[in-house]
């Protein structure tokens, strides 16, 4: 826990076992997951596949490891979905986040992403300015749906989905209700072009929740040249831990200090465990971070 700002910090399994690729770290338990998360000494953990879906279950294994929910993906289907069965696909998981003690949901639209298919970035799903209007307005009344339920939506701007880059998200935001907020991942905005700070400064008072991942610089040009699909570049390695690569987090903790962020930071990279020993990276990432939140201001 860092007081300073409010800040506790997280780990994602997902550099121990990938959901969409399962040869990723497929055979890795999650005991050991939650033991590693446990030794490095992270405050929480978000979701993955290998969690229980009861959720006393659920409860029960986080009490064991002392061990907080942060958070965790929902693969959202609101574009082909109604409002009512948007709702209803919800309510299980908001019930599950609420008896555990978690306060948001990480929120992506799924039902046209094209970041699990062998289809190349280049020919993402794009919606018109009236189609993301109309799915804006939408949103909006079930993230307010869901905070009545005490849970908050923190939609997530992800490769290869409606919302992908800088401009997708202003756009998405503009037509929102002012009370929508985003899970801010600091790897997806750079891998799609954008400058990860500028979008935090721009974007400081509707940053719910945070993903911290690098990006290695000269994978993300071969992958762009070779017009990679999404999974095709995480094979390659674009992906690695904050400190690993080409991202300033110098300054996004700054901005988050300045700013007195109060949430969770979830430390997290798609790697391949063979490649990059989850334990290891996650440890460096871990002290990276911590020793920037608790580094006092510069004079």
């Amino acid at each position: 826990m860092n007081d300073e700002i409010g800040v506790k910090i997280a780990i994602s399994p997902i550099a121990w076992s990938n959901d969409d690729l399962r040869e990723l770290g497929g055979e890795t338990s999650l005991q050991t997951f939650l033991d590693d998360a446990k030794n490095i000494g992270f405050d929480g953990v978000e979701l993955g596949s290998k969690f229980p879906n009861d959720k006393k279950e659920l409860k029960s294994i986080l009490k064991d490891y002392n061990l907080e929910l942060a958070g965790g993906w929902f693969s959202g289907n609101l574009l082909i979905n109604s409002l009512e069965e948007e709702k209803e696909n919800l309510l299980k998981e908001i019930e599950r986040r609420v008896f555990n003690g978690c306060s948001n949901i990480v929120y992506a639209e799924c039902s046209n992403t094209i970041q699990g298919k062998a289809i190349s970035l280049s020919k993402k799903p794009i919606l018109s300015n009236d189609e993301m209007k109309k799915y804006a307005e939408k949103y909006s009344i079930l993230h307010d749906f869901v905070k009545q339920n005490g849970v908050t939506l923190a939609y997530h701007h992800h490769m290869g989905t409606i919302i992908q880059t800088a401009q997708e998200v202003d756009l998405f935001l503009r037509y929102c209700s002012k009370e929508v907020g985003l899970t801010f991942d600091t790897g997806h905005f750079y891998f799609a072009g954008a400058h990860p700070l500028y979008e935090l400064q721009k974007h400081t008072e509707r940053i719910y929740h945070i993903h911290l991942k690098d990006v290695r610089e000269n994978i993300k040009r071969q992958c762009l040249q070779k017009d990679c699909n999404f999974l095709e570049a995480v094979l390659e390695g674009i992906f690695t831990t904050p400190g690993n690569g080409a991202i300033d987090f110098c300054s996004i903790i700054e901005c988050l200090k300045e700013n007195k962020y109060s949430g969770w930071i979830v430390i997290e990279a798609e790697q391949d465990p063979r490649k990059a020993d989850p334990f290891e990276y996650s440890q460096a990432a871990f002290e990276f971070i911590q020793g920037l939140l608790q580094e006092k201001d510069k004079k």
